[in-house]
């Protein structure tokens, strides 16, 4: 495993940054992005989107509603749908930065691959899963990272190493997470029916009966395998979709604290502003004022 992880991050070192903090950077591969840090950081709530995710040096811990995963260099996780977590990168130093590879996967190409190979069973699983980058998945993984050193090589051989990687990924253990991504009609496909509602509705009322009908469960299904599947209650996912949204539009600046919370579906901006501390530990006037203070380019 070791071999795999020195030959993923001698390919990526040309990517990694040594400023201060976590910068994520673009690579010349499609959907590949180096993550690096040169300190810990403190919990960062964000979004999921359907990826797989490397720590080459160093080691990050992610949180998704109950379930918490430790990822040393040489571990891995992947994720099926878009989903709030929260991440940490616990051990980074300017000698010894933290560096981690993520691959925003092409959800046709692994679907396409998925329905290449036999069916299973399909079993209720969370929507992250972590792995190891030994084997043959991290084998896959390297030769297709290699590729950053032979960018005439990238147009021939790109998707041939992407397909690989796939089929590696799909018999790993993290397999049956990724499964949920191509099965058209199944229960992981509700609830992922469900969680794409409310990320697209987060503004909306929320009769959950309704969404439980909407994708065909039952309310005492829906309930149980919603939690299951994403780590979250409904009405959590729907508050952490909201309160991240509000955070972008803090962000973004030019608009009230009560304007906002009223844009992202709340009632009470002084139930936002307690919930929004909660999350980020700081209240959104916090992040409004120095979003204001920041010089505009």
């Amino acid at each position: 495993m070791m071999l795999a992880v020195d030959r993923l991050l001698e390919s990526v070192r040309p990517f990694i940054t040594r400023l201060p903090g976590a910068y994520g950077v673009e690579t010349p591969l499609p959907r590949l992005k180096v993550w690096s840090s040169t300190r810990p950081t403190p919990p960062v709530p964000a979004m999921f989107k359907p990826m797989f995710y490397g720590v080459l040096q160093g080691e990050k811990a992610l949180t998704v509603g109950g379930n918490r995963f430790t990822l040393a260099a040489g571990q891995c996780a992947a994720t099926s749908f878009g989903m709030p977590f929260v991440g940490q990168i616990d051990t980074a130093s300017p000698t010894a930065p933290y560096v981690a590879i993520e691959l925003d996967l092409d959800v046709d190409l692994l679907t396409d691959v998925m329905l290449d190979l036999p069916k299973v069973e399909e079993r209720w699983v969370c929507s992250a899963a972590g792995g190891d980058l030994g084997g043959s998945v991290g084998e896959a993984f390297t030769r297709y990272v290699g590729l950053l050193g032979a960018p005439d090589d990238h147009a021939f051989l790109a998707r041939h190493h992407e397909i690989e990687l796939y089929y590696r990924l799909l018999q790993s253990s993290m397999g049956e997470t990724l499964r949920q991504l191509g099965r058209r009609d199944s229960r992981s496909r509700q609830i992922k029916l469900a969680a794409d509602w409310i990320c697209t509705n987060a503004e909306k009322p929320m009769i959950i009966p309704e969404l439980a009908a909407m994708v065909g469960m039952s309310l005492t299904s829906f309930h149980r395998h919603f939690k299951a599947v994403t780590g979250y209650s409904p009405l959590a996912f729907q508050r952490r979709i909201r309160l991240l949204e509000a955070r972008r539009m803090l962000a973004a600046g030019g608009d009230s604290v009560s304007r906002i919370a009223y844009a992202v579906g709340y009632l009470s901006p002084s139930q936002f502003s307690r919930e929004y501390k909660s999350l980020f530990g700081v209240p959104p006037a916090a992040d409004l004022t120095r979003a204001e203070r920041l010089p505009v380019t």
